[in-house]
């Protein structure tokens, strides 16, 4: 009977995403893990999707609810036994409706929602990869920032500054927008760390191969690191639409000895790989956090990544990590020769790359920060 009391009075999330909350993707990991997080805060979590088997259900031991969605009414349903949503939403280059329909919907049946948008308005800078039209990719964005200013939406959740920033920009009050960082499970990536450490690979760069990643850039930093230091090895973890041209400009540049490319590698063996490699490389042209880069920084991975949104609020150039001008293809490559050659010396910088992501990404914190903002609110 007890039980039966205390589901009854906890406070009810429903946290919607268009994705399958346990394929591994950045934004699913760090929205999925937040849940499981909140399922511990005493709340009653479910999330639900449409892109999820029909056997995961419920990832035992999680404490989160996982439900498939099939219909509209199925959505509906769920938005009405709950307390608050949380519809996870994004400046996508290619438009989704998901997001945008739930919060009607929330509307309709007068439940509080609170949007967590987890990419910055660079993102759908690269509508026209997808064929979308300015206009429309224009008419998405109007009905994200309708979205923000309903009386039901009650705050807004960004991943970082960079993301509160693009909301604040469609005339959204900027006390209306909270930052809740993608928080890393720092215990988890204790447990899943190897010891002793044996580096045996010296670049690691783990993207999707997508436009947006900047993939060429990505072989052309590993082409002018080959006129640095021939011998050198790298693997490439990601799949996505460019790997065809990936795997063709490996070819062109000479490089085949060089890089491994791996499509896809379980959380946990990502971690290994990280551990494993001397350098980890970013060459993304937008990164509203940048989950991976964060991963390295807590391992004690050096990270050279380009200064644009999320990682310039992870990495101080020289401090913790190394930052380049975004498009820049030799600076990288000089960085990753130093570090290489040892003429840099890193030990210090990766001390206090673990003591940001400790202060900072700590997904325990950043969970109890959301657990508070959703009391506050429903108050």
């Amino acid at each position: 009977m007890k039980e039966t009391m205390d589901n009854k009075n906890k406070i009810k999330i429903l946290i919607t995403q268009d994705c399958n909350p346990l394929k591994g993707t950045g934004i699913s990991v760090a929205t999925y893990g937040v849940a499981k997080e909140l399922a511990k805060l005493d709340f009653e979590v479910t999330f639900a999707t449409y892109d999820v088997p029909n056997k995961l259900v419920k990832d035992p031991g999680s404490g989160v609810n996982i439900v498939k969605l099939n219909t509209i009414q199925d959505l509906t349903q769920k938005i009405k036994g709950s307390d608050v949503v949380i519809p996870v939403v994004s400046f996508s280059s290619v438009f989704k409706a998901f997001g945008t329909t739930v919060s009607k919907i929330c509307e309709n049946e007068h439940k509080p929602y609170m949007p967590w948008v987890h990419t910055s308005l660079q993102n759908s800078k690269f509508n026209n990869i997808y064929n979308i039209k300015d206009y429309v990719q224009e008419t998405s964005i109007f009905l994200m920032a309708e979205m923000f200013k309903s009386p039901f939406c009650k705050k807004i959740l960004a991943v970082s500054e960079a993301v509160r920033d693009s909301v604040v920009s469609l005339s959204v009050p900027p006390n209306k927008v909270e930052v809740i960082l993608n928080g890393l499970d720092l215990v988890k990536i204790g447990k899943e760390l190897e010891t002793p450490i044996q580096k045996t690979n010296d670049v690691i760069c783990i993207q999707r191969l997508h436009p947006e990643k900047g993939s060429p850039l990505t072989i052309a930093v590993f082409a002018n690191l080959k006129k640095l230091i021939p011998d050198f090895k790298a693997i490439v973890v990601g799949d996505g639409e460019d790997i065809d041209m990936v795997q063709s400009l490996i070819k062109m540049f000479g490089l085949t000895k060089n890089i491994t490319t791996i499509p896809t590698v379980i959380n946990g063996e990502l971690i290994k790989l990280i551990q494993k490699s001397k350098v980890f490389l970013s060459t993304s042209l937008t990164e509203s956090f940048g989950l991976a880069i964060a991963e390295s920084m807590y391992i004690g991975t050096p990270v050279v990544a380009p200064n644009i949104e999320g990682p310039k609020e992870l990495l101080e150039n020289g401090l913790n990590g190394f930052v380049f001008d975004s498009g820049d293809t030799l600076t990288p490559a000089k960085i990753i020769a130093g570090i290489l050659n040892n003429e840099i010396v890193t030990v210090e910088k990766t001390k206090n790359a673990v003591q940001k992501i400790e202060h900072d990404c700590d997904i325990t914190i950043q969970s109890e920060k959301l657990a508070r903002l959703i009391k506050k609110t429903l108050t």
